[in-house]
């Protein structure tokens, strides 16, 4: 796709377009309009699909971290039932703060998105078939929660 952005993840480029007309034709010939509005089209397609293959890199770096977050808080939720009524020896910070904020903002907007999406799908009558969504990686169903 191109060169690395933050994070190693490629960057979306927005790209230009030259449009070459034949000299026996004008910007008003509605050929040539038509054209160009399909051309534009396309090229709005293409960018969308270039956001959508970063966003789903995204959500795969995204899943590790949250699996990762998971085990460690399961895990410190283990270590401080061990330690039951001592726990205030224990030298861990408080969870939450501004990272617990962040996720949160963070799947809300995923939700919306989502959401958002899925309520055009259901106006326009449109909907993805299974083996599509199994084709691109897609889970089937909804997923319940991780145990680690």
């Amino acid at each position: 796709m191109g060169s690395q952005g933050p994070g190693g993840l490629p960057s979306v480029q927005a790209p230009y377009t030259v449009l070459l007309l034949p000299l026996g034709t004008s910007r008003q010939d509605p050929g040539a309009q038509s054209f160009f509005l399909w051309l534009r089209r396309m090229q709005a397609l293409e960018r969308e699909q270039d956001a959508l293959w970063q966003g789903l890199e995204l959500l795969k770096h995204g899943q590790t971290w949250f699996e990762d977050r998971l085990r460690e808080a399961h895990r410190q939720q283990l270590h401080l039932g061990a330690l039951g009524e001592n726990f205030l020896t224990d030298l861990h910070p408080e969870p939450g703060g501004p990272q617990l904020a962040q996720i949160q903002k963070v799947n809300i907007c995923l939700q919306n998105l989502i959401q958002e999406k899925e309520l055009s799908r259901q106006q326009k009558g449109v909907t993805q078939p299974k083996e599509e969504m199994a084709q691109w990686g897609c889970p089937k169903g909804p997923r319940g929660p991780t145990h680690v």
